[in-house]
């Protein structure tokens, strides 16, 4: 079966427990417009691994309501791409909030004790293991550290989303959004999503409806585990920023616009025998 570039422009997730949950949008074409964001929605924008390449990162930047940055600002720990991509940010991103986290390219590595990630104070919320509320409290992220990813041990995440379950009183909190690096590992998911288990256990664990993330810039795109998470690899190296349209109140991810150009399409989706599980049956037969 022969399938156009055309015909992936919307994919249809398939959520594995509750078969009524309505599945996101979800563009993957490069030309595919932005869509107008959702009624009743918050939309996120994502970027990662910019590795001081931000300035190619096509302006004006969409707009939202949060912008996220999931780490790699750097190559090989560079202050000097911080330090500019925060200045860009500052001109440039016009989000109510802005979250950053950190990376394996954000670390100075003849200089451990050095923390690049002060550079962004007064422009971004830095997330090291922690857990905040933010949109005016309608969201809850948690975001992993770096040191986290590499050690492959979640249980700092864990402690503190306990300790503010204890402190609002709230021991069914749920957690909206997982921010990482590194990726999780996903059976069957395809080259470039065996990353970590524990990972992908924690996001499980946490119920969280939605798992951002980057590290692996050959392997943007969407999947999603049997609990129902939707995990997006937002690496944006050489692509527009991530969007993602997420109703805070019935926690579902209702839009997904992760464009790609044709070529990277064509060469890393239409391949993948997984993801055409995904596509609708007249998205099969377009």
């Amino acid at each position: 079966m022969n399938m156009s570039t055309a015909s992936i422009e919307k994919r249809v997730l398939t959520n594995f427990f509750d078969k009524t949950t309505r599945h996101p949008q979800v563009y993957l074409r490069q030309s595919q417009p932005l869509p107008s964001q959702i009624n009743g929605t918050l939309r996120l924008v994502f970027l990662s691994d910019t590795h001081g390449r931000h300035g190619k990162i096509p302006l004006p930047l969409p707009e939202g309501d949060v912008l996220f940055h999931l780490g790699d600002a750097t190559n090989r720990g560079n202050l000097s791409d911080v330090k500019s991509l925060a200045k860009w940010l500052g001109e440039n991103s016009f989000h109510k909030e802005r979250i950053v986290i950190d990376g394996n390219h954000d670390q100075v590595l003849y200089k451990p004790d050095l923390d690049l990630m002060k550079e962004y104070k007064g422009v971004a919320r830095v997330l090291k293991d922690e857990v905040v509320q933010i949109a005016g409290g309608k969201l809850t992220v948690v975001g992993v550290s770096w040191n986290s990813c590499v050690s492959d041990d979640y249980s700092a995440v864990s402690s503190n989303v306990e300790k503010l379950r204890n402190e609002t009183q709230k021991d069914n909190l749920d957690v909206d959004l997982v921010l990482s690096h590194i990726h999780p590992y996903i059976k069957g998911g395809g080259i470039g999503w065996h990353g970590s288990r524990g990972l992908t256990k924690l996001v499980g664990d946490l119920n969280a409806p939605l798992h951002c993330f980057g590290h692996i810039h050959w392997t943007r795109g969407v999947r999603q585990i049997a609990s129902g998470s939707t995990l997006v690899n937002c690496a944006s190296t050489w692509n527009e920023p991530v969007v993602i349209d997420y109703d805070s109140e019935t926690k579902t991810v209702k839009m997904i616009h992760c464009p790609f150009p044709k070529e990277e399409l064509e060469n890393s989706i239409l391949r993948n025998g997984y993801l055409k599980k995904w596509l609708s049956e007249d998205e099969k037969t377009a």
